[in-house]
């Protein structure tokens, strides 16, 4: 017994309908997950770290811009404590960027951005053995200023 066709052109559309919805959410699902994570050495997610004098040694976390080290410290001794306690202004020998918004890691000669930016880091990058350890500001961005450090 044959199927009136309209009952068949129905069918068709729903399956094709169907058909076509799981190709989209296969495409969307597929450029999400092919997205690159933005996880830095011993950072947290969301995070943009110092250390003092290697990845092993004193940390100093932030979340965001912050334009004067002298009151931070080296105060999270997670993966080692050399360094611990020491003021951040001026002592930074490693950097890290987890960002999670794509934010670049501007690090500036003095406090309240001034002297010019020393190093940048883009997200998910470390920057290794910082000649001299001179920033004493952070600022954040979403433009890449050029120059960063990324691996």
């Amino acid at each position: 017994m044959s199927m009136p066709l309209r009952s068949r052109w129905a069918r068709s559309r729903r399956a094709f309908a169907a058909t076509a919805g799981l190709a989209a959410a296969l495409a969307v699902g597929g450029v999400v997950t092919a997205s690159p994570a933005s996880a830095g050495t011993h950072c947290s997610s969301g995070y943009h770290c110092v250390f003092w004098s290697s990845f092993s040694s004193a940390r100093h976390s932030y979340f965001n811009s912050d334009s004067n080290f002298t009151n931070d410290t080296f105060n999270s001794t997670t993966y080692g404590t050399s360094g611990s306690g020491t003021t951040v202004n001026d002592n930074v020998g490693y950097a890290s960027n987890s960002s999670t918004g794509s934010y670049y890691s501007r690090y500036y000669l003095d406090i309240n951005y001034g002297g010019g930016m020393v190093f940048c880091v883009a997200p998910g990058g470390d920057a290794d053995a910082i000649v001299g350890g001179s920033a004493s500001s952070l600022s954040l961005t979403t433009s890449n200023p050029g120059g960063c450090w990324d691996d």
